[in-house]
């Protein structure tokens, strides 16, 4: 991976290196520290969100499109309606299922490989 740096130099900056044609930059971490990184800044945890209310995954997603096909089915489904209907592989629409079946969505696991669409 190749790093890239972007320096903005300023008016004064660059009449100096102009009249004297050479400057000398040294690159410090945030903190002032030389040779140390700065602290990374905290991000939010990546995958599921915590279990509240019904949350909607990204409009277009496919998560977002098996809630949209699960909520319009009055019957239970499985992990092979969704190989089906989606074109997925066995394993990866089991997982799926487990997911939103696990998470603030509506749709729940009725008993082993059924799940049902809250409504």
């Amino acid at each position: 991976m190749t790093a890239k740096l972007t320096i903005a130099l300023s008016d004064e900056v660059l009449d100096a290196l102009k009249a004297s044609r050479a400057i000398t930059i040294r690159l410090e971490s945030a903190g002032g520290r030389p040779g140390r990184r700065a602290a990374a800044p905290a991000k939010a945890p990546r995958g599921r969100k915590p279990k509240g209310g019904m949350q909607q995954p990204r409009a277009g997603s496919l998560p977002a499109r098996v809630i949209d096909w699960a909520s319009g089915r009055t019957r239970p489904f499985g992990t092979k309606d969704l190989v089906k209907k989606f074109k997925l592989s066995r394993a990866h629409a089991s997982m799926l299922l487990s997911r939103l079946a696990s998470g603030p969505y509506p749709i729940n696991r009725e008993r082993r490989g059924v799940y049902s669409s809250a409504k």
